[in-house]
């Protein structure tokens, strides 16, 4: 069962269609026990940083629940921040920038499973960047199987991660600037751009992640 983490953002149901092509239990949830239970987790995103992490903050477990589930997490954010990479995990847009410690476009602290921050593009042509885009594929990593390198995704956003470790760092983008569109370690993969917006090759990707044992 894949479990597509809700907090109200945007864009939940057209993740959860196109995963549904590949995935026949696919639950758009907050639930903790659902989401403990979850053979994948996808935390999908769009919009404001900060209103994303107040969003995911908002959402509270009742004491009761916590005791059954035997965790002491008493919202979603601590939720995911224990239990992130115990299966396999894909953050996309928002929910990428969210795997880190905070961002120019607003206050609030990210989850902080990466080391970095999410800055606002300077020398790009128009803000916000919107539409299709190459990828370089920096890591060969599974989500990337099967897809051409320099392939094309679509991006939606005016901030982008700098992450402080280049290991984790699996795809670039130019836009004015070269920036991370992707990173992976261990079971934790994260996107900058839309899969289930770009066609074919998005398509492909969550096939790829799908079929991750």
């Amino acid at each position: 069962m894949i479990a597509i983490i809700d907090y109200n953002a945007g864009n939940l149901r057209s993740i959860e269609k196109a995963f549904s092509i590949y995935e026949k239990d696919v639950k758009l949830t907050n639930n903790p026990e659902v989401i403990l239970s979850a053979d994948k987790l996808v935390l999908p995103g769009v919009g404001n940083f900060g209103d994303s992490v107040k969003n995911i903050e908002a959402v509270k477990f009742d004491e009761k629940v916590c005791d059954k589930l035997n965790t002491d997490c008493t919202n979603l954010k601590e939720l995911i921040v224990q239990n992130i990479g115990k299966v396999p995990f894909l953050g996309v847009c928002v929910g990428m920038q969210l795997l880190f410690e905070k961002s120019e476009e607003s206050k609030g602290e990210g989850l902080g499973v990466f080391n970095g921050e999410v800055v606002k593009f300077v020398n790009a042509p128009k803000i916000p960047h919107m539409g299709w885009n190459n990828v370089k594929q920096v890591l060969d990593i599974p989500l990337f199987e099967g897809i051409k390198d320099n392939d094309y995704f679509y991006f939606v956003h005016s901030y982008y991660v700098k992450t402080f470790d280049e290991k984790i760092i699996a795809g670039t983008c130019d836009y004015g600037t070269e920036f991370t569109c992707a990173v992976n370690k261990d079971d934790i993969y994260a996107t900058q751009f839309h899969p289930e917006k770009s066609g074919k090759s998005g398509l492909k990707m969550i096939e790829n992640f799908v079929e991750l044992i």
